[in-house]
């Protein structure tokens, strides 16, 4: 199993080419009827080995022995639509059941998975070493904010063009990362500040220059850009920040001659396109690929050398408990992109914060001590593995509606555990609105439950869920969500 579509070529062509066609295929770039004609060959048993995203999980197999779930640490093995399960547990169920072995694989393991490893609930085993020859490349961090008091308004330090420079002099390749694709993050006035914003959710528009327009990229909305204040009507309107398609023209303007691949949401919506781009890297037919956290991970080029990050910092400011881990992982792991084959590749850091641990300990490859930081902060502020995350939301789209149900759902929980359920411990935040308070016209409200997920909770849960909604409100119930955002 594999955490994004686009690992799944490289992946299938190594097992194809052992073991033909034993291998089925299942992620949610198949049509419904490729996916019925897989999960009939895996119960014809003409299929023995399945690989694929999360849905992979579901092949029906009627003796398991083995599940493998490469980068286990990521937050697309979650669901985060009913039904909201995590991969994970599925796998041990599944494994449990069947008395087979799985295997939970990562150069930059969950803070949950290396607890249990650490306790001694999993077994665990380390790669000290790369595969052959392969070492680690050397990672430079640049400051920004030095760049910018020297007058560089380009997303690429000089350090960092230079090293382009001589890679493709060297007719070697490049893998750059910025996780932020359109061409500018957003749009603001200066007359009035208003800043361009999504009139379904409460979020600013990206502008996409591709097809001149702001998009939300969070319900689909867009509109002609027309460089107009749609508070104030003034027409000198400010881009700002850097998206995928901003840094392909800087680098096309900065390097003429050199092919650029931009792998994104937005380059890649149609059928196979992940396999035919990745392809086409991989055959030498593009000098440089750029793109957002698909291509940070799992990837294996032995020609590329070096790794740019454009913007490490944007991850660590979140309100997340999580956005620390995944800053470091992100980073640990797109810097083991370079240097994968003969020659010993390098990476370059681009941040406005050179002294951050997280940094330092991804530039380090250092899991570690950031483990020993990271679990640190977990037990003091009480959060998983400390204890189990039990995220209740509403939404409607009246505004009064949502907040009433969830204030309603808290209001029980509270009565059930004063009186019914006083044995049961929980630390509770909000009601409040989310962080992201209204999508697609619908208002949303949370709150978060710090508990321990056993059946005298969600006995009470279910208890304190027994209300009637007004209108459309609904009422949802996640645990340990993917994020809380």
């Amino acid at each position: 199993m594999v955490p994004e579509i686009a690992l799944t070529p490289q992946l299938i062509s190594i097992f194809t080419s052992r073991y033909g066609d034993k291998v089925a295929v299942f992620h949610s770039a198949l049509s419904l009827g490729q996916r019925m004609d897989e999960w009939q060959r895996i119960k014809d048993g003409k299929a023995l080995v399945a690989i694929g995203t999360r849905s992979a999980i579901f092949a029906p197999f009627d003796d398991l022995g083995l599940v493998i779930i490469d980068e286990e640490q990521e937050h697309t093995y979650k669901s985060e639509k009913t039904p909201r399960f995590h991969t994970r547990d599925l796998a041990k169920f599944r494994i449990a059941e069947s008395k087979g072995l799985l295997c939970l694989a990562s150069a930059t393991p969950s803070v949950e998975s290396f607890t249990k490893a650490k306790e001694g609930k999993y077994s665990l085993y380390k790669l000290s070493s790369r595969y052959g020859n392969a070492v680690l490349p050397e990672v430079y961090t640049v400051d920004m904010r030095e760049e910018l008091a020297n007058g560089n308004k380009s997303p690429l330090s000089v350090l960092l063009y230079e090293e382009l420079k001589e890679t493709l002099k060297a007719k070697k390749q490049a893998i750059l990362l910025l996780n932020r694709r359109g061409h500018n993050t957003y749009i603001s006035c200066p007359v009035c500040s208003n800043v361009e914003s999504c009139p379904n959710c409460n979020i600013s528009l990206t502008y996409h220059s591709a097809n001149n327009r702001l998009m939300c990229h969070y319900c689909g909305y867009s509109k002609i850009n027309d460089s107009v204040c749609s508070e104030c009507g003034s027409e000198n309107m400010k881009f700002s920040g850097i998206g995928t398609q901003r840094a392909e023209e800087e680098l096309k303007l900065l390097f003429p001659d050199a092919r650029v691949l931009r792998l994104d949401a937005d380059s890649t919506m149609t059928k196979d396109s992940y396999q035919s781009y990745l392809s086409a890297f991989a055959n030498g037919e593009y000098d440089i690929l750029l793109g957002t956290q698909m291509v940070a991970k799992g990837l294996d080029f032995p020609n590329v050398t070096l790794v740019g990050v454009l913007g490490a910092d944007s991850a660590s400011y979140s309100e997340d408990y999580r956005s620390f881990e995944r800053t470091f992982s992100l980073l640990t792991q797109v810097v083991g992109r370079a240097g994968r084959g003969s020659v010993r590749g390098k990476a370059i850091i681009q941040t406005s914060n050179p002294d951050s641990n997280i940094i330092e300990h991804a530039k380090n490859q250092d899991y570690d001590t950031f483990y020993s930081e990271e679990i640190l902060t977990r037990r003091l502020t009480v959060y998983p593995p400390f204890c189990d995350i039990c995220l209740i939301s509403s939404q409607s789209q009246n505004r009064g509606f949502a907040e009433n149900l969830i204030n309603n759902v808290f209001n029980n929980i509270k009565a059930l555990i004063e009186k019914d359920y006083s044995g049961i411990k929980v630390i509770i935040l909000g009601p409040s609105p989310s962080a992201i308070a209204k999508v697609n016209n619908r208002y949303r409200y949370r709150m978060i439950i710090k508990c321990k997920n056993n059946k005298e909770f969600r006995e009470m849960l279910k208890k304190a869920l027994d209300i009637k909604a007004q209108g459309d409100a609904s009422v949802w119930v996640d645990f340990n969500p993917a994020t809380l955002i």
